[in-house]
C-alpha cells in the first residue's frame, strides 16, 4: 500500500545532507531571481512620482533610482553566492548548523546591503526635494528605520542612522552564524569523543633509558 504514496520517498530523499542543501540552495537562486521583477513595480511608480516633481528634485530622485538598482543588484547578488556556499557543504552528521549559519549570514547581508545603499539614495533625495523616503518607496520595508526629518541634516540623519543600522544588523547575523558554527564544532567533538575507545586505567611503564620501575616495599 505504501507503494502508492510519496511521502515515505519524499522524507527519505530529506534524508541525504546533500539532497537538502541542494534544494535550499536552489529556493534561495529562485527567490532572489523573483526579487527583481517585484523590484521594478517600486522602480517604475517611483519613476512615475520622479516625473511630477519639480527641475531642483528630479535630480534627487534619479540619484534614488540609481542607488535602488545597486541596492537590489547587491541583495541578489549576494543571494547568489550564498547559494553556491550551500551547494558547497559537505553534508555532514550535523549539517543544519553550517547550512542555518549561511542562511542567517545571507539574510543579514541582504538586509544590510539594502538599508546602507537605500539610506545614501534616500538622503540624497531628501536634500533635493524636501520629502521623505516614504513619499516615493511606498511603502517602505518594514525592515528598514526611517530616521530625521526632511531638513538637510535630516537627510544626514537619514544617512547616518541607516548605515549604522545596516552595521549593527552585520554584527548581530553574524554573531549568530558564529555561534551556530561553534555549536557544530562542539557537537563534531562530542561524537568523536563518544567514538574513541577509553583509555586504560593501568600505569604505563616508562620507555625512557636511566628511568627503572620499582617493585616491593623496601628499597
Amino acid at each position: 500500500m505504501e507503494s502508492y504514496f510519496v511521502m515515505r520517498t519524499v522524507l527519505n530523499w530529506l534524508r541525504e545532507p546533500r539532497q537538502l542543501n541542494r534544494m535550499l540552495a536552489i529556493t534561495l537562486r529562485i527567490l532572489a531571481a523573483l526579487i527583481v521583477p517585484f523590484s521594478l513595480v517600486t522602480f517604475f511608480r517611483a519613476g512615475k512620482l520622479i516625473f511630477d516633481l519639480p527641475a531642483s528634485g528630479i535630480l534627487g530622485g534619479i540619484v534614488f533610482q540609481m542607488f535602488f538598482v545597486l541596492a537590489i543588484y547587491a541583495v541578489v547578488h549576494g543571494l547568489y553566492i550564498r547559494a553556491r556556499d550551500i551547494d558547497a557543504l559537505t553534508g555532514g552528521e550535523y549539517n543544519m548548523f553550517p547550512l542555518a549559519a549561511i542562511l542567517v549570514r545571507a539574510a543579514g547581508e541582504a538586509i544590510a546591503a539594502f538599508i546602507s545603499l537605500m539610506a545614501v539614495g534616500g538622503g540624497v533625495y531628501v536634500w533635493f526635494t524636501g520629502k521623505g523616503v516614504g513619499t516615493i518607496l511606498t511603502p517602505p520595508p518594514k525592515f528598514m528605520p526611517l530616521f530625521g526629518d526632511t531638513t538637510f541634516m535630516g537627510g544626514i540623519e537619514f544617512m547616518v542612522g541607516g548605515v549604522l543600522s545596516a552595521i549593527l544588523v552585520v554584527v548581530i547575523t553574524y554573531l549568530a552564524a558564529e555561534g551556530l558554527e561553534l555549536l557544530t564544532e562542539v557537537a563534531g567533538r562530542l561524537q568523536a569523543s563518544r567514538r574513541t575507545p577509553g583509555e586504560s586505567s593501568e600505569p604505563k611503564l616508562s620507555s625512557e633509558p636511566g628511568v627503572r620501575l620499582r617493585s616491593g616495599t623496601g628499597s
